[in-house]
């Protein structure tokens, strides 16, 4: 859905089947709620999604939150179709996908809570940018967020000279798959024969042909659509931060913030350059737009509501009470002692850590860690982790505050660190953390297993599989018990020569020893599927 004036070249080559963490309405109503607004319950909402293709990312939505409804428009009908059969296919009530041209949107399509828009406003003409952000006005419910992403300058000042070149190699070309393996074999052409260590322009083309290899790795055809559509479509408008707010606010809308967390904070920044940047900055609006000069920044997905919205920009420990916390960090030292107060570090699986001498806050990392995938509401954590350091659960109400309060300033700093350190949701799916005697995935993840390597967990993230999980998630339907699933891993995978069944260097070919080794090897994948947050509670 990139243009109005031109045949869709989606109907011709749909865009890859990919879920967006960033875009689900948690995401959105836990930024919303810690700068002060008051969201629609995630679990029961209304939610909008623009340029859906064809529902990839609206399917595990509308399964984990069956109260809520979802409405996906797109102007390729190859699309919706094909959306629509998995919708049907999976009996999923509350996804409605329809061929309509964003054009096309009135009043009379409603308010929602949610409206999403995710790589769209790039890539459409002008008027089609402004009806967009009109329809983020008009339909977007009082207390509603909008999300839009948008690449942007300085950043794409750099890459429109990749664009620019595979436009111009592929000027005379017509079927799409040719254009795009050409673009890409020039790109890799020129990283291969400028070194990176000639110039900064060398530096530049072989890190993005690098990124660019990693991105479409094991995507073949897939990944030549999501090349034609991202890098090579007839429109790609990147615009700077200050130019889009400059349209939004001629809509009625103002800004909210960003939907990842941290890059409102600056913790990337020195203290003494956010020190100047704030200082010579008038409004939210200079700082942001500073910061991406700073960054050199490509891409921004950014949060809107109405002028109307009041916004705080004081965060304050004591929202957390609201939220659900979720972390994986693991301390830096092999032996922790909870009790001192001595500093230990925390480490993200990205490398960010997270200092701390409270015991508090030390035994809540070490709670999180232990209950992972899986998130805690702040009051409950919070009990966990004085229980844990054997503390007086009927102390005095201040003592209990100032752990509270200390623990929630900790947990706000790691979040604006990296999500790696600490997660804050509104909303908590029911996920399984350890595989029971008849393990159940969802069915959304199953069907998408039939499809792709790539399958959306129920935390809406993207999970890259093996041949054997992804055969055996295909089995988890919550009615085959383990010995089931050893039968079906012998009829299938070992059978097919998949899946060989070996002792050191050497095949098993004893039937019984076979059995033994594969059900231990199931108990591990499950263990791993479970702690991927696949299967269901």
């Amino acid at each position: 859905m990139k243009s109005v004036e031109e045949s869709n070249t989606y109907d011709e080559t749909p865009y890859p089947g990919m879920s967006y963490s960033q875009t689900h309405p948690d995401r959105l109503a836990t930024v919303a709620t810690l700068l002060g607004l008051d969201p629609a319950p995630v679990d029961k909402s209304r939610i909008l999604a623009l340029g859906c293709a064809s529902g990839w990312n609206l399917l595990p939505m509308a399964y984990a939150l069956p109260q809520s409804t979802i409405l996906g428009i797109d102007r390729s009908a190859r699309q919706i179709q094909e959306g629509q059969q998995m919708v049907e296919e999976l009996g999923i009530g509350n996804l409605k996908l329809r061929a309509m041209d964003i054009l096309d949107i009135g009043p009379e399509l409603g308010h929602f809570d949610y409206i999403i828009a995710h790589g769209v406003y790039s890539w459409v003409p002008a008027e089609v940018q402004d009806k967009l952000l009109e329809v983020c006005r008009q339909n977007l419910a009082p207390a509603g967020v909008a999300y839009v992403s948008y690449n942007t300058y300085p950043g794409w000042h750099m890459l429109r000279i990749i664009r620019d070149m595979m436009l111009y190699r592929t000027r005379d070309m017509v079927e799409p798959q040719e254009r795009a393996t050409e673009a890409r074999a020039l790109l890799d052409f020129m990283a291969e024969s400028i070194s990176p260590d000639s110039s900064a322009y060398g530096t530049f083309l072989n890190t993005y042909a690098e990124f660019l290899r990693g991105e479409l790795k094991g995507m073949s055809e897939s990944g030549n659509a999501f090349l034609l559509h991202d890098e090579l479509e007839k429109v790609n408008e990147p615009v700077y931060f200050h130019e889009f707010m400059d349209h939004a606010a001629r809509h009625g809308l103002q800004y909210l913030g960003e939907a990842e967390f941290r890059t409102m904070l600056g913790s990337n920044f020195s203290p003494g350059v956010m020190a100047h940047l704030n200082q010579i900055s008038s409004s939210v609006i200079d700082l942001e737009q500073y910061m991406d000069y700073f960054r050199n920044r490509t891409f921004r997905q950014t949060l809107l509501c109405h002028q109307s919205t009041t916004v705080s920009r004081s965060l304050r420990p004591e929202v957390l009470r609201e939220l659900y916390v979720a972390s994986n960090a693991q301390p830096v030292e092999a032996e922790l002692d909870l009790q001192a107060a001595t500093v230990v570090q925390f480490r993200g699986i990205d490398g960010a850590t997270l200092s701390t001498d409270h015991p508090v806050s030390k035994a809540a990392m070490r709670c999180l860690a232990e209950r992972w995938p899986r998130d805690v509401r702040f009051d409950e954590l919070l009990a966990l982790a004085r229980a844990r350091l054997g503390k007086d659960p009927a102390a005095p109400a201040d003592e209990v505050e100032t752990d509270a309060r200390v623990l929630g300033a900790n947990l706000l700093r790691a979040y604006g660190y990296s999500n790696s350190l600490a997660e804050l949701h509104v909303y908590t799916p029911e996920i399984a953390l350890r595989a029971g005697e008849r393990p159940a995935a969802s069915p959304v993840a199953r069907l998408q297993a039939a499809h792709s390597t790539r399958v959306t967990n129920l935390r809406h993230e993207r999970v890259k599989l093996d041949e054997l999980d992804r055969f055996l998630l295909q089995q988890l339907d919550g009615q085959n018990d383990r010995a089931a699933l050893v039968e079906l891993l012998l009829a299938g995978p070992v059978q097919e020569g998949q899946l060989r069944v070996q002792e050191g260097d050497k095949p098993v070919g004893d039937e019984q020893r076979t059995r033994e080794l594969l059900t231990r090897g199931l108990g591990e994948r499950l263990a791993w599927l479970a702690h991927a947050a696949l299967l269901v509670a």
